[in-house]
Order: structure tokens, then sequence, then C-alpha cells
């Protein structure tokens, strides 16, 4: 299987209302019907605050080519949408070549990241060449996925989602403190960093990087430990064995 990551800007609603309101649009599931062409999605929106959240589902809801929209979770920052676009030509093309969409799509400023799938290398360039006549496209990534590795990803995609709703679920001041404790070794042993130092680098006390960093792990620990509870039902003898 050859796996391709692109980056594209397309004439489309989630697109333009990305490229005009702070607001993240993913898209974890869509269905394109053959007969009309209409693309049905659940969207998952995401912004700093409210109030760009507010914006970005009023212009979704009105934008051109948006056939429906209902609303049907909102919470803090975050909202859910279920969206039917009147047509989508672009992932024709793809379905067209023997393509398959492989993850969510996610829309940012305008642009949206694709991650398609394909039995050859050569289906996957002659779809990149159909697409870079109609649209601007950047290719991210193109990799060749090992037989014998491919089947686990796709196994484990609950679990691999799991983990990545822990990463999303982290405040902006959590990933960021997070991130500086990994850089400068505040996890290694020994510890090259404290949390003094860590929290004269973040600009706040010690105390406050002590309650930022717990916060953290504990979503992404509370993630992972889920993930792994569901990797161990499905390995062999799952909670047999003497424990080795």
């Amino acid at each position: 299987m050859h796996r391709v990551t692109l980056d594209t800007r397309l004439n489309c609603p989630l697109g333009r209302v990305t490229a005009a309101h702070d607001v993240t649009l993913t898209t974890p599931y869509w269905n394109l019907s053959p007969e009309t062409g209409r693309c049905d999605l659940w969207v998952e929106a995401s912004s700093p605050g409210r109030s760009q959240l507010e914006a970005g589902i009023r212009a979704l809801r009105d934008a051109d080519g948006v056939s429906y929209f209902e609303l049907k979770r909102k919470r803090g920052s975050h909202a859910t949408a279920h969206v039917v676009l009147e047509e989508t030509v672009a992932i024709e093309t793809v379905l067209a070549h023997g393509g398959a969409v492989i993850a969510p799509f996610r829309d940012r400023d305008g642009w949206e990241r694709w991650h398609l799938g394909f039995a050859d290398p050569h289906a996957a360039a002659a779809t990149l060449d159909s697409l870079d006549r109609r649209y601007e496209l950047t290719v991210v990534e193109q990799t060749p996925l090992d037989d014998s590795v491919a089947p686990d990803v796709f196994r484990h995609f609950h679990e691999a989602a799991t983990l990545l709703d822990g990463c999303e679920r982290l405040t902006e001041t959590e990933a960021r403190v997070l991130r500086t404790a990994v850089e400068h070794g505040y996890y290694e042993t020994p510890r090259s960093e404290s949390l003094a130092s860590l929290g004269e680098r973040c600009g706040v006390s010690d105390v406050a990087i002590s309650k930022t960093l717990r916060r953290a792990e504990r979503k992404l620990l509370g993630a992972a430990v889920s993930a792994l509870a569901g990797l161990d039902t499905d390995r062999p003898n799952a909670g047999g064995g003497d424990g080795r």
C-alpha cells in the first residue's frame, strides 16, 4: 500500500470558512453519493474561544455549497455538526484512480489536509498529476506501507484515535509547557530541568508549572491507559499468562 499526505486549497465551503475564521474543521466521517454527487459529512469544529467558534459555525451554516446543516453538539470551544455539501469533484478524482481516504480531513487557514491510500505508487502518481492540474496542492509525504505493519495500523484505529483525542484535549498552555519540559530534560534521569527552572523558562511559578504538568499528564496518561486496554483485549490470551 502507498500512502500520500497532501495539503490542498479548494474552493469548497470548509476551506472558505477556515480561510476567513479562526476555526479548525475536522471531518472524521464522510460519504459521497455517486447518484447525486453530494457529500454527507460529520464535522468537528474547534476554536481558541467560544466567539471564534460561533462565528465559524455561522459561516459554515450559511456558506454557499452547503445544502444541509444541523448542529449536533456544542460545548465550550468545540462543536459537532452534520453537513451536506452539494458536490465535491476533487474526491471523485481520487476514487476514480482507485484511491481511498484513510484518515479524517482537516481544514485550517483555507487548506485541507488529506491522507490517501493507494494499491501502488503508479495510481498515486496519476492521482496527484490529475489533481495538480486543477487545484493548488502541496505533497507533504509519500510513504510505502509495509504489508506487515499496515494491518496493525488499521486494526487498532480506535486505540490510535483515543491517543489523538488525549492530545487534542490539551490546552495550548498545557501543550506548550509539556513540550518545553520534554525538550529541556525534565523527564530525563537524572533530570536536567527542575520545576523552578522550568517555571522560569515558561514565565510562571513552579507551583503553577506543577499543576499544569499534572493536568497534561492526567489527560495523556488517561488516553494511553484506555488505548492499552483496547490493545490488551485484542491480544491472544489477553488477561492470562504469568504476567511476563
